[in-house]
């Protein structure tokens, strides 16, 4: 039997200040994947709206994208695979640094394809299926308890079969505390999900409420589809910050707010006037919606939706997530008279909008020709145009450069700055010289667009940076030039003058004198790259399904490193070796598990240090010596000996700069008697002592971004990676 869907969403046009709040249909572009079924996202991120909107929208997209990329005859298979790749995806976001989102994530996940329906919660949410006068709680015993964690972020699988007239009910938490569950069944029960959205959306409308997303679906079959009023003529979405909904309605609220107040002005000076602007609002506005058949009797013989669930574990496993039965994918069959019937609805809309401009421009004609009102149209053009021309010539003046006289009076200040600092310098205030050359530089930058003086803005800067740095023992690099181009590079690991850059899938060889880069190994299939250590000549690739494998750099081949006993490696996003040893940092739970060797394997982890004692929560980096160096996310260090922390910091670098704004990685080895840290903010290596106190500094070109270094303190060289570039520095 063929079904048709029915839907609506009540959301927000606009962005909320406390959180991302959105809901989303999506249906495959591709034709031939129509079979598949429609896809519905519900996602709600409890934290200021940027930048853990980026982690709600690839949430999102990504989920779509892998379920119709799914080449399984399965929804199901594909529905779990895709949620493997979504929590792959959330460790990659954590392990970049993004982890706001932890624990503040509620959301779901659904595909309906035919009459299977299924859904993936996480969080606070809640999904109820009424049917036959009574509810199913969807989600109830699916709230994870434990400590959040990203590969597990969407868990839980709730999948069954729907009967014809099953209501869905999908929406957050915050529903139910302005309405209660039988009201909502009610609304839902009785009305199709348009009518049903509309009656909630305007209750949470008049009380206020924004934070709330909500998805209704209605499951019918074609047949029953055919006997109801044409599911495209109406709304399914309805927004909480706006009072009407459709383009008509919003043609009436520009009516309502602009149009009919003119009109009363001109009203005064003529009735007849007044008269036809009347008629027109009264053939403007919008018809309301008759109320569609009343449902047809339901099948008497009740089904629950789900049986209980027996399972003890509530997780997906690593490989493959075995929660449900394979189920059938159903095609659907295409009617031509809904086609037609679809294009003659097109058709008559069109139709509609025409005879609504013929008669607009009539009345503006018979204006025209009535001398005694012209002078009115007249006016009415005149504010129009002298509206147009403000808004114009606001617009260029708020996007145009700064003028030449106040670009030359910047230049001059920055100029002066430049010579007080200098004259700072030979007074010996250091400090008050610093100052004086960044306001230099900040005047000098703001003018660069300007044609006339940015030679001579170009020529403060470089000369007031040259300045700055002696005072901040900083080593500038103006240019950089490429020693090879990879795409997705992220990692670079330097043995004897080779160079091997690690993508998600591949590692290349490039020659650190200059050449091509050659592909020499592809990481095994579906395990993409996510970190990696090296000792001596072999690389250790930590992947995203928590395996480590090794590549030699000398044979080129990559093997998989075993652990004793069929163990699983812990989650990381940081990973060390050093003698044998493997230690892997979970910034998420802050914790070291430490890997050692024997014989051909890795013995089972054990955890390095107390999380009672030592913070290590969100922590970016670690790199070992024999000692244990932490990046943490605020930029400092921690040092660890024996498990024990040690006296040390990361001090006495120079201001104005004198914090890490945005630790990306640290890096030491046995061999280095220094210890870097790459700030991504203020694009620069810091180098410190191995107590921790400054060296020196490195800064590179602003308009890039840095993702990870090599040091070789043999070769006196740093190789950097940055927007899959590989630039190599003199140290």
């Amino acid at each position: 039997m063929a079904y048709e869907i029915q839907f609506a969403r009540v959301t927000n046009s606009g962005k909320l200040s406390d959180r991302f709040l959105t809901c989303k249909h999506i249906t495959a572009d591709d034709l031939a994947k129509f079979p598949m079924g429609q896809v519905f996202s519900l996602i709600e991120i409890i934290s200021p709206w940027f930048p853990t909107a980026q982690v709600g929208q690839t949430i999102i997209n990504n989920f779509s994208k892998y379920y119709y990329e799914g080449g399984s005859t399965s929804d199901l298979v594909n529905l779990e695979n895709s949620l493997k790749k979504v929590n792959e995806d959330l460790a990659q976001i954590t392990q970049n640094g993004e982890t706001d989102w932890i624990g503040n994530l509620n959301g779901i996940l659904a595909v309906i394809a035919g009459n299977n329906f299924h859904l993936s919660p996480t969080g606070k949410v809640e999904g109820y299926i009424f049917r036959d006068g009574k509810i199913n709680h969807l989600t109830y015993g699916l709230q994870d308890s434990g400590e959040p964690h990203p590969l597990k972020t969407f868990s839980n699988v709730v999948s069954g079969e729907l009967k014809s007239h099953d209501k869905i009910l999908l929406t957050t938490k915050e529903l139910f505390n302005h309405l209660s569950l039988e009201s909502v069944r009610q609304i839902i029960s009785i009305n199709n999900p348009s009518m049903a959205a509309q009656q909630i959306s305007k209750l949470l409308r008049k009380n206020k409420i924004r934070n709330v997303n909500i998805i209704i679906i209605n499951l019918l079959t074609k047949e029953e589809v055919s006997n109801e009023q044409a599911f495209g003529e109406m709304e399914n979405v309805y927004y909480l910050d706006k009072t009407t909904e459709g383009v008509m309605g919003k043609i009436n609220d520009i009516w309502k707010s602009f149009l009919v107040p003119f009109g009363k002005i001109i009203k005064h000076k003529s009735k007849d006037f007044g008269k036809k602007t009347s008629n027109l609002t009264k053939n403007i506005v919008k018809e309301p919606i008759t109320n569609q058949e009343p449902v047809g009797k339901q099948d008497d013989a009740y089904q629950e939706f789900l049986d209980p669930d027996k399972r003890d574990d509530s997780l997906l496993k690593d490989e493959e997530i075995k929660y449900s039965p394979e189920l059938y994918v159903h095609y659907y069959d295409q009617k031509k008279n809904k086609q037609n019937s679809f294009f003659d609805q097109v058709k008559n809309v069109l139709f509609k909008i025409w005879l609504k401009l013929k008669q607009f421009f009539t009345w503006i004609i018979d204006i025209y020709h009535d001398k005694a009102r012209r002078k009115y149209l007249y006016i009415a053009l005149a504010v129009i145009l002298i509206l147009i021309i403000g808004l114009v010539v606001g617009l260029k003046n708020k996007k145009s450069p700064i003028g030449n006289l106040d670009a030359q009076k910047i230049l001059d200040e920055a100029s002066a700055a430049e010579k007080d600092g200098k004259n700072a310098v030979v007074a010996g205030d250091k400090e008050k010289a610093k100052a004086q050359f960044i306001i230099a530089i900040d005047k000098a930058k703001s003018i660069k667009s300007n044609s006339l003086v940015a030679r001579d803005a170009d020529q403060v800067i470089i000369s007031t940076y040259q300045e700055l740095d002696k005072l901040t023992s900083t080593t500038r690099f103006n240019t950089l030039t490429s020693i090879a181009n990879i795409a997705d590079a992220k990692s670079i690991f330097v043995v004897s003058g080779i160079g091997f850059i690690i993508t998600d899938k591949d590692i290349y060889e490039v020659n650190t004198l200059g050449g091509t880069p050659s592909k020499v190994a592809t990481i095994p299939k579906n395990k993409n790259y996510l970190i990696g250590t090296r000792q001596e000549k072999i690389i250790y690739l930590y992947t995203s399904d928590q395996n480590i494998y090794s590549f030699n750099t000398s044979t080129k081949k990559i093997e998989q490193v075993k652990i004793t006993d069929d163990n699983k490696w812990e989650t990381a996003n940081s990973i060390a070796s050093y003698v044998g040893t493997f230690y892997l940092l979970d910034g998420v739970l802050g914790q070291i598990y430490k890997h050692s060797s024997s014989a051909d394997e890795f013995q089972k982890g054990e955890e390095y240090i107390n999380t009672t004692n030592i913070n290590l929560k969100s922590a970016r980096s670690i790199a070992i010596d024999g000692s244990i160096y932490v990046l943490k996310e605020n930029g400092q260090a921690v040092k660890l000996l024996k498990s024990k922390v040690q006296d040390f910091s990361l001090q006495n670098i120079p201001t104005p700069n004198d914090k890490i704004a945005e630790p990306i990685k640290i890096f030491t080895d046995a061999d280095t008697p220094s210890v870097y840290v790459l700030d991504g903010a203020q694009k620069r290596i810091v180098e410190f002592d191995k107590d921790g106190y400054f060296v020196r500094q490195y800064a590179f070109l602003e308009n890039i971004k840095y993702s990870d270094f090599f040091v070789s303190v043999k070769a006196r060289k740093i190789w950097l990676i940055g927007e899959n570039n590989l630039y190599e520095i003199s140290i």
